[in-house]
């Protein structure tokens, strides 16, 4: 059985592990907000996408996707609000 995932948060400028978070199962998708704040993570498994703050290394919330027929969450687009 799959277990929960984690990500390592890193400093860009130091390569230096700042961090590492909770994420669902099977992490396969990794994407941020545009001024970097805020981390998503899509765990296929799990089928849950986890927001992250990449300042305070906090887990904000972890959202669950229905399946609909499909493995589970996959895949992510940052669509920043008009």
């Amino acid at each position: 059985m799959q277990r929960p995932g984690q990500v390592s948060v890193v400093a860009l400028d130091r390569g230096e592990r700042l961090g590492v978070l909770p994420v669902g199962r099977f992490p396969l998708t990794i994407t941020s907000s545009p001024d970097g704040t805020r981390g998503y993570v899509a765990a296929v498994l799990g089928s849950t996408v986890t927001v992250l703050d990449l300042r305070t290394l906090d887990v904000l919330d972890t959202l669950q996707v229905d399946r609909r027929g499909d493995p589970g969450a996959h895949g992510l687009a940052f669509i920043p609000a008009p």
